[in-house]
Parts: C-alpha cells; structure tokens; sequence
C-alpha cells in the first residue's frame, strides 16, 4: 500500500509541475505579461531614481554618510595610498613585511560525556 501511495504521489507531483512548466511558459510568452513586466521595472527605476536624493537627505540631517559620500572617501583613500607607494618606492623602502598570526594555543573545552 505505501508503494502504490509513493507512486501516486509522484505522478501527481509530476503532472503538476508539466501543468505549472507549460502555464508559466505561456504567460511568459504573452505580450500582455511583457508589456506588464517593462512597465513595472520601469516604475521601479523612476521610484529609485525619485528616493535617492531624498534619503541622501535624510541621511545628511541624521550628520550619516550617503553612499555617494563613502564612494568618494575610498577613492580618495586609494589615491593617497598609490602616491604613498610612489613615495615609498622613490625612498627605497621596502613595503612593510606581513605580521604573522598568533599561533592558537587557546583549545575549546572538552565535551563531556551525555
């Protein structure tokens, strides 16, 4: 009995899921669907266009950086680091040598036994 049970239930499963394949294929072909499809990506660019300043705003009155803020601080934060090797390098000095990790002596605590 739980064989025949088994078995139904997987043909069941695959019926639905050629049912569900060949609905979603449909739907994705249709110009309506499209047409649906650009027009909400299209709102969505508008809204996140529309939001960006507004939260950049927010974000100032808060005294936060934006995004365009952080962007810009790394730029320039790799900037001054080429120039530093560039002066480095002029200098002759050798760029700092790696630090090596601490080796691990700490070991976590024995389990015991249940």
């Amino acid at each position: 009995m739980a064989t025949n049970v088994t078995q139904l239930m997987r043909d069941w499963l695959s019926q639905w899921e050629q049912a569900t394949n060949s609905l979603g294929a449909e739907v994705l072909r249709s110009p309506e669907f499209i047409r649906t499809l650009h027009s909400a990506q299209a709102a969505m660019l508008t809204a996140q266009t529309n939001l960006q300043p507004l939260v950049e705003r927010a974000l100032a009155a808060a005294n936060l950086p934006a995004r365009s803020d952080v962007e810009e601080l790394a730029a320039r934060l790799t900037r001054i680091e080429a120039q530093l090797s560039r002066i480095e390098a002029a200098m002759g000095a050798a760029p700092p040598a790696p630090r090596a990790k601490p080796s691990r002596t700490r070991q976590p605590a024995p389990r015991e036994a249940i």
